[in-house]
């Protein structure tokens, strides 16, 4: 699992699951969401964005999204 530092407010890493295609985001909250079929080009897209924030949100509206476990 790779992991990649945000930076922003409410999200301060996401962790990079290649074999399963899986990103799940980690909130200053303790939550961790994790979103399915994440290819490893959109991941790469991530590393290099200006702004990991707003390419995570748009990475979330497009794929199937996993809130935490009540």
């Amino acid at each position: 699992m790779q992991l990649i530092s945000i930076g922003s407010k409410q999200i301060p890493f996401v962790q990079y699951d290649d074999q399963a295609s899986q990103m799940h985001i980690q909130y200053y909250t303790g939550q961790t969401y994790t979103c399915l079929d994440v290819a490893p080009d959109q991941y790469q897209m991530l590393l290099q964005s200006p702004n990991r924030y707003d390419m995570i949100m748009r990475m979330a509206a497009t794929k199937t999204v996993f809130p935490p476990q009540a």
